[in-house]
């Protein structure tokens, strides 16, 4: 039940747009040694971008390039 007296646009009207033409829905997990994860959360840092986005961009570039 709803609280009395809440935004009832707070799901609709306030949603935080992330710049995708298309919302991301999938996961994938993977496990990897500590020492990637560092070079991996290096890496992000220089290219001001978050590591879940570094791994994505890498793995749509596989993707390009085997399909």
């Amino acid at each position: 039940m709803a609280r009395q007296g809440g935004n009832p646009d707070f799901g609709t009207k306030y949603k935080f747009n992330y710049g995708r033409e298309k919302p991301l829905t999938e996961q994938v997990k993977a496990v990897v040694y500590p020492e990637m994860k560092a070079k991996l959360k290096q890496l992000a840092k220089e290219k001001k971008c978050t590591v879940p986005d570094l791994i994505r961009d890498a793995l749509e570039q596989y993707l390009n390039t085997v399909a």
